[in-house]
Formats: C-alpha cells, sequence, structure tokens
C-alpha cells in the first residue's frame, strides 16, 4: 500500500521520487508512532521467533538464505528478460523510453509497488524473529541503505545498476559497521562514517560521469541530423 502510494504520487505529480519517498516516509513513520502510541507490541509466540532465528549449515539462517534468493532471482530478472531490461531504460530515460513504445509510468509505479512489498516482507521478518513489532525498527538504516546501493554501483539519478552490486555493497558496509562495532566506535560515529562514504561515492561518480564527456561536444541525434527551420539541413 506504501509502495501503491509513493508510485501514485510520483507518476502524477511528476516530482523528484527521492525527495517525495523521503516525505512520505515521515509521514509512515508518524502513524506506525500514532497506531502503536509509540510502544513495542509483543508476540505471543517466542518459539516461531526461535524457529526462524535458527541457524543452518552454520551459515543461513531463514532470512539471510531468503534475502540471497530474491537477490539471484532480481538479479535474473533485470538482466535476463525484456521487462527487466526495460526498467534500466526507463531509469536512464523515461521520455526516451516512452517514445520507444515503453510504458514508463506504470514501470515506475509498479517498480514502487514492488520495493514496498519487499520493504513489507522484511520489516515482518524482522518482526517475527524479534517476536515483537515496533515503530522504530529500521530507522537508523536510512543513510546505510543509500550508501550500500551506491556502494553497488547503482546512480542516484537512475539507469545504471545491478542486483548483485547491490548484494556487495550491503556484505561492504555490512563488514565495515561490524568491524567498527568491534572497535567500540560509537553509534552516531558509525552513521558519520556512513554519510562521508555516501557524500564521496556520489562525488566521484559525477567526477567520472563528467569526465566522460568531451567538453562543448553535442548528443550524437542532434550533431548528426541537426534541424533547422524549414526542415532543411
Amino acid at each position: 500500500l506504501a509502495g501503491a502510494v509513493n508510485g501514485m504520487l510520483v507518476v502524477g505529480l511528476k516530482v523528484n521520487s527521492l525527495v517525495l519517498t523521503l516525505a512520505t516516509m515521515l509521514i509512515f513513520r508518524s502513524l506506525s508512532h500514532w497506531i502503536t502510541n509509540s510502544q513495542p507490541v509483543t508476540g505471543t509466540d517466542i518459539m516461531l521467533s526461535l524457529a526462524l532465528a535458527k541457524i543452518y549449515l552454520d551459515v543461513f539462517t531463514l532470512r539471510s538464505a531468503l534475502f540471497i534468493a530474491l537477490i539471484v532471482l532480481l538479479h535474473f530478472w533485470l538482466t535476463r528478460t525484456i521487462p527487466g531490461r526495460n526498467v534500466f531504460a526507463v531509469g536512464s530515460n523515461p521520455a526516451a523510453a516512452k517514445e520507444s513504445g515503453i510504458a514508463s509510468d506504470r514501470i515506475v509505479f509498479l517498480g514502487f509497488v514492488f520495493a514496498g512489498t519487499l520493504a513489507g516482507l522484511a520489516g515482518v521478518l524482522q518482526s517475527l524473529v524479534t517476536n515483537t513489532g515496533s515503530p522504530v525498527f529500521g530507522s537508523e538504516l536510512t543513510v546505510a541503505v543509500i550508501a550500500a546501493v551506491v556502494v553497488g554501483g547503482t546512480r542516484l539519478e537512475g539507469g545504471r545498476g545491478s542486483a548483485l552490486g547491490t548484494l556487495g555493497g550491503v556484505l561492504t558496509i555490512g563488514s565495515l559497521t561490524i568491524a567498527m562495532e568491534f572497535q567500540s566506535v560509537p553509534a552516531y560515529v558509525q552513521q558519520v562514517v556512513s554519510g562521508l562514504i555516501l557524500i564521496l561515492l556520489v562525488v566521484l561518480d559525477r567526477a567520472v560521469t563528467t569526465k566522460g564527456r568531451a567538453p562543448g561536444t553535442r548528443p550524437a541525434l542532434v550533431r548528426d541530423n541537426p534541424i533547422t527551420q524549414g526542415g532543411t539541413t
């Protein structure tokens, strides 16, 4: 439902999706606090929580195995199917994708629904494992999640990224966080580190993108087919 609301607002209002979703995040969090009176809700079956938290093969829990399986399926869908490739086309240039016959607005809307569905699934699993529902679960992960996605090679402007790259970004940020926790680094310092990493990566990505464009050049479509008044060239 949250994903559908975000999708309708982004498609209908044609506004920046990052800014809008941050705004709706604040609204949904406030609703969660209002519904729960800012108090955690305790579950009733602790045995289910223990079963979900059980470690298999000394490596995987149910959540981690499900996460890896979904990442692999998402990678296959994005790279081996036409709808998956259309997602990259829309992210790169929605107007050009629409002119090519791709339903850009539909893909954007369904993308938000898909992301909201997986976020809801993650929240349900988190609550089941801890046997507690809380309006503050995950509230400190916003910057870390964005940093992990950017570390994985996804551009915030869209058009480039991969599921496996995101997995690598998650592992990188997770390893860094664990290392800082072992060194007893305060949580607020960890947030500072994540923020600095995010800023550095965005700056580097912008520098590489700018360097890749030769100064004073025009797009090939305009350069090779200039349009003048009267329809002559």
